[in-house]
């Protein structure tokens, strides 16, 4: 192999494992939290039924980075009042880029929570799992 093409490869993974280790940090750098402001009858703030059946949370992400990013990745958990999981779910923000201070909406669609087990949420946790580079 030619010492340039080796080179061209080890810039390349360098790189790669530059640019996932600050998509690592900007991840600790999203404040994700469930909206609050509407409530549906019955229900906790921020969830909602959809017309197929499926539970779903809305929630908000800010950039708290000093940088833009771009789409940021959540995942969301529902409990019961003991603890139990009762769903899972993912969703990422449709905007493309969030500014510094920016916040963006994403709404989370449990699959697997559906009609009595929706009585049985008491508890949602969302977190950031992955945030992209600015495009």
């Amino acid at each position: 192999m030619k010492p340039s093409t080796l080179l061209s490869m080890i810039a390349i993974v360098t790189f790669g494992a530059t640019a996932a280790a600050l998509a690592d940090d900007l991840k600790d750098k999203v404040k994700v939290e469930v909206q609050t402001a509407e409530k549906h009858a019955g229900m906790e703030p921020g969830t909602y039924v959809c017309a197929a059946g499926h539970l779903h949370v809305k929630g908000s992400v800010q950039n708290l980075a000093d940088v833009a990013v771009g789409q940021v990745k959540v995942a969301g958990k529902v409990f019961d009042a003991n603890g139990k999981l009762l769903g899972t779910a993912t969703s990422s923000t449709k905007q493309s880029v969030l500014n510094p201070n920016d916040k963006a909406s994403v709404d989370l669609e449990f699959l697997t929570v559906t009609g009595p087990a929706i009585e049985h949420v008491k508890k949602e946790e969302l977190a950031a799992i992955a945030v992209a580079p600015k495009p």
